[in-house]
């Protein structure tokens, strides 16, 4: 197995020990290098950030300079992600502290996948309250929505996550908003009450 597999497998795996071994004797172009590359698409800190390894997102962006916005493909309940960054991975996949730490590295609170979905829209599609409102907190557009229209109230109420509808309600989502794709528009807001 090559150096770049052996480093992405260990950072999905959440193996820090066996990561930091294989990185100990590397120059930091090296290092730097590794931490760009992808391997099955994606980045040894999106692959740490999906899985939740908090101790491993820490040492690949403060020991690794591993870059926070590279985005890739990323795998969700058998449907793969495409140009998903990091954020957009933890917030999906529910994993609070791993959002907060990209987001105190500088991640893009409205980076969006290559269908324009945000980890906002992640985290309101998989009922993810806590990063909802985290995401919220730190300046997340309620209202950008994906490549048919659908912003994250519609998904929100969609799925059935009333507690977030709400939320996002009391924050200022717009009601009204018409998708481009069906015609959806607050209404559906209805079948969440």
């Amino acid at each position: 197995m090559d150096l770049k597999t052996a480093v992405y497998n260990a950072a999905r795996d959440g193996k820090l020990r066996l990561l930091q071994k294989l990185l100990e004797n590397k120059d930091g172009h090296e290092v730097t290098k590794l931490m760009g590359e992808k391997t099955n698409g994606a980045t040894p800190l999106l692959m740490a950030a999906r899985y939740g390894h908090l101790d491993l997102v820490e040492y690949l962006l403060e020991c690794c300079c591993a870059p926070v916005e590279v985005g890739g493909s990323v795998n969700f309940d058998g449907e793969t992600i495409e140009g998903a960054p990091p954020l957009w991975a933890a917030s999906a996949a529910g994993h609070l502290k791993v959002v907060q730490s990209l987001l105190g590295h500088g991640a893009s609170v409205n980076s969006t996948t290559l269908t324009n979905s945000t980890p906002l829209r992640a985290a309101c599609f998989d009922g993810h309250l806590d990063i909802v409102k985290y995401l919220v907190e730190h300046k997340a557009d309620l209202e950008v929505a994906n490549r048919h229209g659908h912003t994250c109230l519609m998904i929100s109420c969609y799925k059935g996550h009333k507690e977030i509808a709400q939320y996002l309600l009391e924050k200022g989502a717009d009601v009204n908003r018409k998708s481009v794709k069906d015609g959806v528009s607050g209404r559906l807001v209805s079948l969440c009450s």
